[in-house]
């Protein structure tokens, strides 16, 4: 059978199906950016292709990855969650954290490169700049329209496209060979350093690892789409109620400056919750 067939496949060659998955559906989009070229002007047209980007680099090589290493969509561990408790834990994860991702945040922002990498150092500075100001752009909007966009192009696809592959395929793939624990870590540290945002590198890594954690302990993968999704919307959300007034106080301040000890206490809080939450069955 095929399926049988794609189950011998040495364990090499599906990193190297994995990473050249992402690369085809990167270039495929690229390819698309190109052809769009004269409408990225246009924040609806820009917004659109980000979709794009994420189906084409995440959420279809992660579904035919799923068939090549055998059992189709099931392979993915699309299972249902039963466990009151991991369903407290995947909701309330996210805003938990919060403060230590803020905190993170603050620490990244505090690195500073070696004199002799001043350059990349510049470099890398003003990607983040670029990154910032494009995401101010998409997240600037005042209708609930708009936001219902928002939330389907930042929220529900990279939550759904980014698990699917980081968590469903590649953690999987990686435990293969090492500890669970290696393979959560590993693929958290790739999962923030294909962003290609140095300075969001530390609290993206964590998140990773948080997402990486709830897959492993729950069995499935609907507890970190759920998790990702809080997150992103979270973050939508708040920056949609603080662009029209809604809000007032900064919440990305929260875990840091005069408040680092929220910051503190939320990571213990967090690591608590792991610790009860390896000890639940998921079903």
């Amino acid at each position: 059978m095929i399926t049988a067939r794609y189950n011998k496949v040495s364990w090499g060659i599906k990193l190297v199906l994995i990473f050249s998955g992402a690369f085809m559906g990167l270039l495929i989009s690229s390819i698309i950016f190109l052809l769009c070229q004269k409408q990225l002007e246009n924040l609806m047209v820009m917004k659109w292709l980000q979709l794009i980007q994420t189906t084409f680099t995440f959420v279809l090589p992660a579904l035919a990855l799923a068939y090549l290493f055998g059992g189709g969509v099931s392979y993915l561990k699309f299972t249902p969650i039963r466990s009151s408790f991991i369903w407290l834990c995947v909701i309330l994860l996210m805003p938990l954290a919060l403060p230590a991702v803020n905190y993170l945040k603050s620490l990244n922002d505090m690195i500073v490169l070696p004199h002799f990498m001043n350059g990349v150092e510049l470099w890398m500075k003003q990607m983040e700049l670029q990154s910032e100001v494009i995401t101010e752009k998409f997240l600037s909007v005042t209708s609930l329209r708009a936001l219902g966009l928002n939330l389907l192009v930042m929220a529900v696809i990279p939550a759904l496209g980014e698990e699917l592959f980081f968590r469903g395929v590649l953690q999987r793939v990686l435990a293969e060979k090492v500890n669970q624990n290696v393979a959560v870590w590993l693929t958290a540290f790739i999962f923030s350093a294909i962003h290609l945002q140095f300075y969001g590198f530390l609290p993206r890594f964590f998140l990773g690892a948080l997402l990486g954690y709830l897959f492993l302990f729950s069995g499935s993968i609907w507890a970190p789409i759920v998790a990702h999704f809080i997150n992103n919307t979270l973050a939508v959300l708040l920056f949609f109620l603080t662009f029209n007034g809604y809000l007032s106080f900064d919440i990305d301040l929260l875990g840091t400056q005069n408040t680092a000890w929220l910051g503190v206490i939320s990571f213990i809080l967090v690591v608590l919750f792991f610790y009860r939450l390896s000890r639940v069955k998921s079903h």
